[in-house]
């Protein structure tokens, strides 16, 4: 379960959170949904601990994977070794495993430049599967994580997210309805 109770934050006088509170059962799948700047952001960083917020509190059981709603790829590794970069080196076939999984076997050789920006997102996606694999997250978080794709893509890669993480808690940001409808649990508006 994750527990969000009465979480506040501000950047110098702009409230973002302000008490929002929040429980997510263990398996379940929330969609945050929200005007830019509504603190849904602001609200994964909170939860993950990259960010502290100026009340309230978070707690959860067991580990967190999060991605980004930018891709993050180091500009002189490859597609397969940005992966890897994550990774112990035992685990370095989960890059293989999740790069066809997300349809780029012919670009595990290609770096970021060469990458359009739908194919650097699915990079993005292949690392953060393989990184929830290796440490066996049960909590993951996805600050709008197919806003590159295509229509077909993104309801692609949605249902790679959905059979991977049939028993694992979702907190998905998107701004897009049918997504948050498809995702199969609660839409939260902030």
């Amino acid at each position: 379960m994750i527990r969000i109770d009465g979480i506040s934050k501000k950047y110098k006088k702009q409230t973002v959170l302000d008490s929002f509170s929040l429980s997510v059962d263990d398996g379940k799948k929330i969609a945050l949904m929200g005007a830019s700047g509504s603190g849904k952001t602001t609200l994964l960083r909170i939860i993950s601990g990259l960010e502290k917020p100026d009340a309230g509190s978070v707690s959860y059981n067991g580990d967190i994977a999060v991605m980004f709603q930018e891709p993050r790829l180091l500009p002189w590794k490859t597609a397969k070794d940005n992966i890897c970069a994550v990774l112990k080196k035992e685990n370095s076939h989960l890059a293989q495993k999740y790069l066809s999984l997300v349809g780029l076997d012919d670009a595990k050789e290609k770096h970021p430049h060469e990458l359009s920006g739908g194919m650097a997102q699915r990079v993005a996606f292949a690392r953060f599967l393989a990184f929830a694999e290796e440490t066996g997250a049960d909590n993951l978080l996805l600050d709008e994580p197919f806003s590159a794709l295509d229509s077909e893509t993104e309801e692609k890669m949605l249902s790679v997210l959905l059979d991977f993480a049939a028993d694992k808690t979702v907190i998905l940001v998107t701004h897009d309805d049918d997504t948050a409808q498809k995702l199969g649990g609660m839409v939260v508006k902030m």
